[in-house]
């Protein structure tokens, strides 16, 4: 057909059809996307249900009230109380090294500032409200006003994700290899294989990640999106940075746990513990980890040192997750007034 000749009616008719047809697909997708949500959302909301559950009937068979556990809170020394702090405190200051990191490895110019709030804002939203739900969300935001583009965000989570994963695995194997962890009945059964075997497995999987950044240096392709591995330097600096991280966490914990005198609860037992209820939240996605860190540190300890855990739980959820949530949405109302004086300024 020539390009100046009009169009048929027929033609303009099967045109419509084509039309309604994508708008009635683009409906559908959207409908199965909300759907998908739904079922996520529902999903994440039974296991913390299911995780709660399991953790009451837990503390009712160990006879755990709420007067024990508000008296084991009161148990807790000052001084272990503010060293919990000092902790945690260095803790966020190395979790800028994530961020970092990632600033790096994709060749960005970001201020030293912005790279600590980014650092600050990300870890404590996603301790509180979940990653999917908090940290990577408001993460977008800072990230996108910042200049990144939505394909470097993504390249971005993607680099803290492997760090997150790398340091994890560098001190489950570790531990489970080396230190003198000690495990119930219970937990033995539920790891299948002997912890040994898991150790090697983790520093096995650590060794072709950084044989990987050695040697293979082609782009990897999913789809349109394209990353590289970092060099063998910065992925050193990984391992280093997540192994730091979780090794202070750990040490908040177990300095909030009244350990001393008692030889069931020992640094590379806790440490083992936390790492374990990170990798199911993760896993699950439930925000914060609400239940599932619970659940697995009673696991890990027995009965009778149950209202002493559950007291350490609940002063490293204030002091660890809480309380840095504070000063993080105060940088984000600061991030969000710059944002909107800049726009204000522009549009004058």
């Amino acid at each position: 057909m020539n390009a100046n000749q009009p169009s048929s009616p027929s033609d303009d008719k099967e045109t419509g059809h084509a039309a309604i047809e994508r708008s009635q697909n683009k409906q559908e997708l959207q409908i199965v996307g909300r759907l998908g949500e739904s079922a996520k959302i529902t999903a994440i909301i039974a296991i913390m249900l299911v995780a709660f559950w399991l953790v009451k009937g837990k503390l009712k068979s160990a006879n755990v009230t709420f007067e024990k556990v508000q008296e084991g809170i009161s148990n807790v020394p000052y001084w272990q109380i503010g060293l919990a702090f000092a902790l945690t405190a260095l803790n966020y200051l190395i979790l800028t090294g994530y961020d970092w990191i990632a600033v790096r490895h994709l060749k960005k110019s970001l201020p030293i500032s912005k790279i600590m709030t980014g650092a600050i804002v990300g870890y404590s939203y996603g301790n509180v409200l979940g990653w999917l739900l908090g940290g990577n969300a408001v993460r977008y935001r800072l990230y996108s006003t910042w200049g990144f583009s939505l394909l470097e965000i993504v390249a971005f989570v993607t680099i803290l994700a492997t760090t997150f994963w790398l340091g994890l695995f560098l001190l489950a194997g570790v531990a489970f290899i080396w230190l003198p962890v000690k495990l119930t009945e219970d937990v033995r059964e539920k790891l299948i294989l002997d912890h040994h075997v898991w150790g090697w497995l983790f520093l096995a999987s650590i060794s072709v990640y950084l044989l990987a950044c050695a040697f293979y240096r082609k782009p990897i392709r999913i789809r349109d999106f394209e990353v590289t591995l970092p060099p063998v330097q910065l992925s050193a600096m990984q391992l280093m940075v997540s192994a730091g991280d979780f090794l202070l966490a750990s040490l908040v914990l177990y300095w909030l746990i009244p350990h001393q005198g008692n030889p069931d609860i020992n640094f590379s037992t806790v440490l083992v513990a936390y790492l374990t209820g990170q990798i199911i939240t993760v896993l699950t996605h439930v925000p914060g980890g609400y239940g599932i860190l619970e659940m697995v540190l009673l696991s890990f300890f027995p009965d009778e040192s149950s209202g002493a855990v559950v007291a350490a739980i609940v002063l490293f959820r204030v002091i660890y997750y809480f309380l840095p949530f504070i000063p993080a949405t105060a940088l984000v109302l600061v991030n969000e007034y710059r944002v909107k004086h800049r726009s204000a300024d522009r549009n004058e």
